[in-house]
């Protein structure tokens, strides 16, 4: 019976030691708990300021983005115009050109022309021919070279009042075709109203010697007609330089 209190002491000691032990590692526990909870906490801190950071870089990439794809549309936009203009420029260019070289067979025409008449003027004069007649040469003669100075500065010739065109509406209306339609569809002659031309008046179109078609004027400008081509009378390609008579 001496024993049991000795027993309950050594029970009650090693029970306290127990106890103990088990109140400090508990303490232990919940104090790495709690680290571990903070440096969650810190963590989730943490992640959240890089993905409020992220969001805000993905919204200003999204608005350069935005700027760039503006940006974009309107260099194409530019792009695009510029395109136009270049097509209309070379549209121009192909025009001016295809004018100047209108200009170009005009003059060498009326050239020739010149030399003719000058011809004509002294084998009238040879001839006795009457004052008048002379008068309307050199009338003509006159035009011409005035016709022939505007072609040479590329500008449309003046009418000068009182010209005679009575030389050349005597003569047999000989032109050049100075330009060909697609498909021989018409041609441009270099006989305008200032050498008598009129609409629905017809010319025979010959390469050299050979009448290769006959055309219907259409349309009537100072210096230069355009006649359409009758296709029941084309037996050949027409070109630049064939020779135009007025159908009499």
């Amino acid at each position: 019976m001496a024993r049991l209190p000795l027993i309950f002491g050594l029970a009650a000691i090693l029970a306290a030691t127990l106890t103990g032990v088990t109140y400090f590692r508990f303490q232990s526990a919940n104090h790495q708990l709690e680290v571990r909870l903070a440096e969650s906490t810190s963590r989730d801190a943490t992640l959240e300021n890089e993905l409020a950071t992220a969001r805000q870089e993905n919204e200003t990439m999204g608005a350069a983005n935005r700027t760039l794809r503006s940006e974009v549309d309107g260099t194409k936009a530019k792009v695009a115009m510029a395109e136009a203009r270049v097509t209309q420029l070379e549209r121009d260019l192909g025009d001016t050109k295809s004018v100047l070289s209108i200009y170009e067979t005009t003059a060498r025409a009326l050239s020739d022309d010149v030399a003719a008449l000058r011809v004509e003027l002294a084998d009238s004069r040879a001839a006795n021919a009457t004052p008048e007649a002379v008068a309307a040469y050199k009338n003509t003669i006159a035009e011409l070279e005035r016709q022939l100075a505007a072609a040479g500065n590329g500008a449309a010739a003046p009418k000068v009042a009182g010209a005679s065109t009575a030389v050349f509406m005597s003569r047999p209306g000989r032109s050049t075709v100075l330009n060909v339609g697609p498909e021989n569809s018409f041609v441009v002659v270099n006989f305008g109203s200032l050498r008598g031309a009129q609409p629905g008046q017809k010319l025979t179109v010959s390469h050299e010697t050979q009448v290769i078609a006959t055309a219907l004027i259409s349309d009537v400008r100072e210096n230069f007609s355009v006649a359409q081509v009758l296709p029941e009378t084309l037996s050949g390609a027409l070109q630049k330089g064939d020779s135009a008579v007025l159908v009499r």
